[in-house]
């Protein structure tokens, strides 16, 4: 289950709330061997630099959490394709977790269920880390207040690329909409996966942004995508509109029977007959 921009920004709402000015004062890392080795988790020697710094704030870009500390210290967190932030009361003991921060008022946990990051990182040395240079970009999160049409639709004329390339990945327009938001968005928008940015109309275009904006604001409204929980652990109740699971249904629109292809290294549900 993919953590996109909309879970992002309610966990960093709810973690500046609860968060600010509490003090580090202890860390534990658990069954995290493999992930350290391969650089998804910091090692313990690194982590150590978190204790007894005072978190100041939290912020979000794209799919990434930075969770900012005195001394220029900062947590970068991406659960990207699935994971759990969540906070206990300091008197509990929770045993599933990959970070656990001691807050003396509260625990922190984090949790990753698939590919993911934690890591902590010197303010001076964010420029050279993947993850921030990813999302905190001059590319806009749909949240984003100059995220308007005109941006949006300037930013596609100036590719010419499959709309899964322009929408998801490295050389996608904006950040912070993975593979589920997208068959989200395209089915909304009624665009076929396969089709080039170049042969999209200007009214296309204008759907694909009012799509985008629909989508991020009924999955905050709903408190995330099912399957997502947020900081106190409350269920996210977004139910995609095309996705995993829809194969072989009825489209709700057009009663075609929905259809999974292979496509841009992943796959993608459709309707053939509403998505041209």
């Amino acid at each position: 289950m993919s953590i996109e921009c909309p879970e992002t920004y309610i966990l960093t709402n709810q973690l500046n709330k609860e968060l600010n000015n509490k003090t580090i004062t202890n860390y534990e890392v658990q069954n995290s061997q493999q992930l350290q080795q391969k650089g998804f988790i910091s090692q313990n020697q690194t982590l150590n630099h978190l204790i007894n710094r005072k978190i100041l704030s939290t912020t979000t870009k794209g799919n990434t959490i930075i969770i900012k500390l005195d001394n220029h210290w900062n947590i970068i967190i991406a659960p990207e394709y699935g994971g759990t932030i969540t906070i206990h009361p300091p008197q509990t003991n929770p045993t599933k977790f990959h970070l656990k921060i001691d807050l003396q008022t509260l625990l922190l946990t984090i949790n990753l269920t698939s590919i993911g990051c934690i890591q902590a990182v010197e303010t001076p040395f964010l420029k050279t880390n993947y993850l921030y240079n990813r999302d905190f970009s001059q590319k806009l999160n749909p949240l984003e207040t100059n995220f308007t049409p005109k941006h949006f639709i300037e930013q596609l004329d100036n590719k010419k690329q499959n709309i899964k390339t322009a929408l998801v990945g490295k050389t996608a327009v904006i950040v912070g909409i993975s593979n589920s938001a997208f068959q989200d968005i395209i089915y909304r928008a009624k665009i076929n996966p396969k089709r080039n940015t170049h042969t999209l109309t200007l009214d296309e275009k204008q759907n694909l942004y009012n799509a985008i904006k629909q989508l991020i604001k009924e999955r905050l409204e709903a408190g995330g995508k099912n399957q997502f929980t947020d900081l106190y652990g409350n269920p996210g109740l977004y139910i995609p509109k095309m996705g995993p699971n829809k194969k072989d249904q009825p489209c709700p629109l057009c009663n075609s029977k929905i259809e999974k292809i292979n496509h841009g290294g992943g796959q993608v549900y459709l309707c053939p007959t509403c998505q041209k």
